[in-house]
Formats: C-alpha cells, sequence, structure tokens
C-alpha cells in the first residue's frame, strides 16, 4: 500500500538567519486540490500551480487527488520560491515515480522550478547553508548554478542539478557530488605607487593608522585637495580578507543575487548624500539590508558629509559602536552584520574653502557652524580620527611617490588585525615624513 504522508526538509531565510522547513505532504482521495498552509507568503501558494505543471512537463504526473502540504514551524512566516523542489520531490516519492535509497530525511532541497521543469538559480544558497546544522543533514540538492557556492561548505556533500528529471539519479545514488569550491581573494583595484603632494601626506598617514586598527575617520579640506583619493587607498591599506571574512562577504552577496563567481573582495560603499535612511541603514515592509551591511568588513565612504540630513548621521551610531544593525518594523525585526570602516570627506565650509591661503572663503562664521552642525553630535563623538587637509601655495607643492605595498607591510608586523579597532597602533602622524621629503 501506498504511503499517503511524508516529510522532507527544505529551508527558508530571515534577513541572513535560515531555519530548516519541514515539508510535510498528504495526499488522500477526494476532489483534486492543491493547498499549502503554514504561514506561506504568497510566492508560496503560487508554487502549486508551478509544482504541477513542472511535473508534467518533465514527463511525470501529478496525482487527482486533494493534495495538502504543510510548512512547520508554522509560527514563523516563510517567503520565496526555494521550497518548490522538495514539494515536486515529496509528492514524487508518495506516487512512487521516484524510488529514494534513505536519503530523503538527511537531505535538503532547495529549488525554483520553471514550467518546462528546469531549476532556476537562488539567491541566498550559500547563507542558508551555512546557517543550517549539519549534524542533522548531511546533502544539499540546490540548482545546477549554485552548486559552487554550496560546495563552499565542507559539512555537505553537494549535488547541483539543472533539471528535475536528473532528481532520480541523485536519490538513487547514481551521482557522485560536486567537488569542494573554494574562495578567490581580491584586493582592491588601485594603483600600488602613487604620487602625492607633500601637503597630502598627514592625511595618508592619518589613513595609514585608520586601516591598520580600524578606526573611523573624517578628511575635511577644501575642494580638489584628494579625500575622495585617500578613501580609496584606505580600502587598499586594509588587510587582505580572512577565510572567515571572505565567507562573510561573500554571504551577503549571495543573499541579494545568486553568486556568479567566488570572488572575495573587501566591499568600497559610496551612497549619495541624497540617499534615505532606509537605503542606509536598512529597513522597508521586507526588512532589506542597507549600505551600512552591504559594506560589512570593509569600507564606507560617506562623502560631503554636512550635506546628510543629520537624522540620517545619528542613525549610524548602532553600527559604528556595535558593528551590528537592528532593523525593526511592523513585520518583524532582523540584526544585520555592519562591521564596516567609516570614511567621512567634507568641505570644512558651504564655499569649501575655509583655511585656504589661495581662495579666501565666502562664508561667516554662523554659516560655518551651521554647515559644521549636521555632523556634531554623538555621531561625531564615535569618529576616531579627523584629519585637516590645507593645500599648500603652488610654488611650494610638491609630489612625493608612495608605495603602497610597503605601508601595508608597515602596518602588518603591528598588532593582529581583529576589525574592531585596536587600542595602540606604533604610528604617530609625522613619523617618517622626514623620510618622504
Amino acid at each position: 500500500m501506498k504511503n499517503s504522508w511524508i516529510c522532507l526538509t527544505g529551508a527558508n531565510l530571515e534577513g541572513l538567519d535560515a531555519f530548516a522547513v519541514d515539508v510535510e505532504i498528504n495526499l488522500k482521495r477526494g476532489l483534486p486540490r492543491f493547498t499549502i498552509t503554514g504561514l506561506a507568503a504568497q510566492s508560496i501558494r503560487e508554487s502549486s500551480e508551478r509544482v504541477r505543471i513542472a511535473l508534467e512537463n518533465s514527463g511525470y504526473s501529478c496525482p487527482l487527488q486533494n493534495i495538502l502540504v504543510n510548512l512547520a514551524p508554522a509560527g514563523r512566516k516563510k517567503e520565496g520560491t526555494l521550497l518548490d523542489l522538495s514539494i515536486a520531490c515529496g509528492i514524487l516519492a508518495l506516487t512512487e515515480q521516484i524510488f529514494p535509497s534513505g536519503k530523503l530525511q538527511k537531505t535538503l532541497f532547495l529549488g525554483e522550478l520553471g514550467l518546462d521543469g528546469s531549476l532556476k538559480p537562488l539567491k541566498g544558497v550559500l547563507p542558508i547553508l551555512s546557517g543550517i546544522s549539519s549534524e542533522k543533514y548531511d546533502t544539499a540538492i540546490v540548482p545546477f548554478e549554485n552548486r559552487e557556492e554550496a560546495a563552499l561548505l565542507r559539512k555537505f556533500e553537494v549535488y547541483g542539478i539543472s533539471h528535475l528529471r536528473e532528481l532520480e539519479e541523485v536519490l538513487e545514488n547514481r551521482r557522485t557530488p560536486e567537488s569542494k569550491s573554494k574562495i578567490q581573494i581580491q584586493e582592491v583595484n588601485v594603483s600600488k605607487n602613487l604620487e602625492l603632494y607633500k601637503d597630502q601626506m598627514v592625511a595618508f598617514r592619518a589613513i595609514e593608522i585608520a586601516a591598520a586598527g580600524w578606526h573611523h575617520i573624517l578628511l575635511s579640506g577644501p575642494p580638489g585637495i584628494g579625500k575622495s583619493l585617500l578613501a580609496r587607498i584606505t580600502g587598499f591599506l586594509l588587510p587582505t580578507p580572512e577565510e572567515n571574512e571572505a565567507l562573510d562577504i561573500l554571504k551577503i552577496r549571495s543573499a541579494i543575487s545568486p553568486l556568479k563567481e567566488l570572488i572575495a573582495q573587501r566591499p568600497y560603499r559610496a551612497p549619495h548624500h541624497t540617499t534615505s535612511d532606509i537605503t542606509l541603514v536598512g529597513g522597508s515592509r521586507d526588512l532589506r539590508m542597507g549600505e551600512v551591511t552591504l559594506a560589512n568588513r570593509g569600507i564606507l565612504f560617506l562623502d560631503e558629509l554636512a550635506e546628510y540630513k543629520s537624522g540620517i548621521l545619528q542613525a549610524l551610531r548602532e553600527p559604528m559602536e556595535e558593528g551590528n544593525i537592528t532593523v525593526s518594523r511592523i513585520s518583524g525585526t532582523i540584526v544585520y552584520p555592519a562591521n564596516f570602516l567609516l570614511v567621512a570627506a567634507t568641505n570644512p565650509c558651504p564655499c569649501g574653502f575655509y583655511g585656504s591661503k589661495e581662495v579666501p572663503c565666502a562664508c561667516n562664521l554662523q554659516k560655518i557652524k551651521k554647515y559644521q552642525s549636521t555632523y556634531s553630535g554623538p555621531f561625531r563623538d564615535r569618529i576616531d580620527l579627523e584629519v585637516e587637509i590645507f593645500p599648500a601655495q603652488e610654488k611650494e607643492r610638491k609630489r612625493i611617490l608612495i608605495s603602497l605595498e610597503e605601508s601595508r607591510k608597515k602596518f602588518k608586523k603591528q598588532q593582529p588585525f581583529n576589525g574592531k579597532g585596536i587600542k595602540e597602533v606604533d604610528f604617530t602622524l609625522t613619523d617618517n615624513l622626514e623620510e618622504n621629503t
């Protein structure tokens, strides 16, 4: 007698936190119906039609019975299209159209089905498999395009399939698992040798210290002095990501879109000053990630700092201090990582030339104070280094050749990098300036 009930395992994602979903399927006689329960979002409820048509177009049949799919735990909302494959596999096993060899209970099924039975690439595969316990599950079946990111994790045997018909080969032990993948580390793209003016050298020394100790830094100076260039250089001076850091970087990228290549580079995010608080720190109805999370383990560059709304800057206090951000809306609460290095740049006044020896400032003291008040207060208290860059007179300006590779080697000998700041770093702003002059 055929079984009328089966339970397989899929998974879902809340922010970057994964949880296993028990996909219970029951068949009984009655009017043909396909019902999905268990706090399923609209995208999951729509899978009933996708699965039925995909089965028929793949050469299988969908039983003309009352099909009930229950997703447990029922108290957690499930979204997305990741559960299509587990539902289809359960129906095929119940109706004895495939004959699994005992692998079902320890296997995770992740996949969205097309109407022709093909599996579409998914976002979020890497954070899902990272967050699921390997004690309960040792095998993962994923879309073919996601096989490499899934195979980064040693705890799973990974099988990548491109069509529903290939499921039989995997479940009947007629297919070998994917080879383990490896992350490629890539450095920030910047010239290894750089020419700076002598009047930029103090600022350069400051960004060396910021990169060595993970200290937030504010660069102040007139337009064209090179603040944006110095911010880019800071990203290059950061140490090469360790394996766990590289995995964190890729997990965030995977949650946004399927990974096409396993290249990990420290992120460099530079949101425009007109950006909203939701874009910067995260939120909206679906609790999406903000720029502070996309910059995790890398640089968050805020140019024209005084042009940002004060409320937006004050929202950065939590991630600057804690290394994470709590996003709360009526739909729930999610804690995202936000361990970034802030590099901010600003003009000293509205016209930009306060303190310049060449161009007279057109602002009065009241305008200057009002301009700088935007980023004052608790936000500014969390900035560790502030540097003012004043251009020398044209006849006194001198170019100096800098080796960025030597600068990186210099602070690699310092205390181990931990991404949270170092109490003491053996640098001073004027250290070795005479050697470069």
